[in-house]
């Protein structure tokens, strides 16, 4: 490994790092308000319920039931029919940048801020 590498190396860290720093202040501005859970399946809402109400909710996916399970401000997809289950396999999730997506199913769960602020940023890309 000679000196050029290195430097390389350092860069591409330090590009990860930053590119980390959005997710961090995403995080920072909604860390008070209060959260939802959103299901979308095929790109229409089918769900929305307060993550700090525990419970189980079923839905009417693609290859059949998806139960998705809400407790202690977290949210997972607990059953489901895939090949594979990876959407189950996510495991719990209890911030808004991540979002648990199970493509056999065509679902997608998020959790989203409740109120929107006038700060927010809207764009729609054509």
């Amino acid at each position: 490994m000679n000196k050029a590498d290195k430097i390389f190396i350092c860069l591409v860290i330090i590009a990860a790092l930053f590119m980390y720093i959005p997710l961090l202040l995403h995080d920072w501005q909604n860390r008070d308000k209060e959260k939802m859970i959103v299901v979308h399946y095929r790109n229409e809402e089918v769900l929305r319920e307060e993550l700090h109400k525990d419970g189980v909710y079923t839905i009417q996916a693609t290859l059949g039931e998806v139960q998705i399970e809400v407790k202690d401000d977290a949210v997972r997809v607990e059953k489901e029919n895939s090949p594979y289950h990876l959407c189950s396999i996510q495991g719990w999730v209890s911030d808004s940048g991540r979002p648990i997506i199970c493509l056999p199913n065509e679902l997608v769960v998020q959790i989203e801020a409740k109120e929107a602020t006038d700060d927010d940023v809207d764009t729609v890309i054509q």
